[in-house]
């Protein structure tokens, strides 16, 4: 009887260890669902088109950088003073970006960080009919032309957004974000440049460049909608 026990018992230890021996040499299982690593991907925004990298640290931090750009180009025409007169908005703005993600929920984030602004729109024009003045005629060309140029108080702006990201597919190498935010530029500056009977705008003395200033001084925040889609290199 001893003998049986005994034989039952050695059955029963081999019979345990095999599976465990097996197991022990397969490889690693892989975690489901990673998420950290290094993405690359794309944006579209009111900030202009890009590119982004990202490294996604945990579930809490992703750090990314990306650079993006915007170009509009607009013709259009109006009267001032019965003068005709043809103009050109060439607005441009984007920037450089580095920035931080906070998730205060698994989709949920913060983000902040500074942007390298480009933000340069410049309005040209020229008078494009004569100044009659009685019985005397002024030739377009002497009326003259002007050119307004914009940039930002501040070219280094800092950031602040919301967003929501989710991942796609059970691997989680595809993500995609839309986050909401301003950058602050500051009140914008104006040069203005003007020539023939224009000159006087571009005079100090009329204070023009002020007058403008201050009635842009209002729009020191520009305001950001983005989505952006990455997939993970590695």
């Amino acid at each position: 009887m001893k003998k049986e026990l005994f034989t039952i018992l050695i059955l029963l230890f081999v019979a345990g260890w095999m599976p465990a021996a097996a197991q022990d040499n397969l490889p690693p299982k892989q975690p489901a669902g990673k998420i950290s690593g290094i993405y690359a991907g794309g944006q579209a925004s009111t900030n202009g088109l890009g590119l982004n990298v990202k490294y996604i640290l945990n579930k809490r931090f992703t750090f990314k950088a990306g650079y993006e750009t915007l170009a509009l180009n607009h013709s259009f025409s109006f009267n001032e003073n019965d003068i005709d007169f043809s103009a050109n908005l060439d607005y441009n703005t984007g920037g450089l970006f580095l920035l931080t993600d906070w998730f205060y929920t698994p989709s949920l984030y913060i983000s902040g960080g500074v942007i390298v602004n480009k933000f340069q729109p410049k309005m040209t024009g020229y008078a494009d009919s004569d100044l009659q003045y009685g019985d005397i005629s002024i030739p377009a060309s002497d009326v003259g032309d002007f050119n307004f140029y914009f940039e930002p108080e501040l070219k280094t702006s800092p950031y602040l957004a919301v967003g929501f990201r989710k991942f796609l597919g059970k691997s989680k190498r595809v993500s995609y974000n839309f986050e909401t935010g301003l950058y602050y530029i500051g009140s914008p500056e104006v040069t203005i440049e003007t020539t023939g009977l224009l000159k006087p705008t571009s005079n100090e003395v009329h204070n023009q460049k002020e007058y403008l200033e201050e009635q842009f001084s209002v729009y020191k925040y520009y305001p950001i909608a983005k989505f952006d889609i990455a997939v993970r290199l590695f």
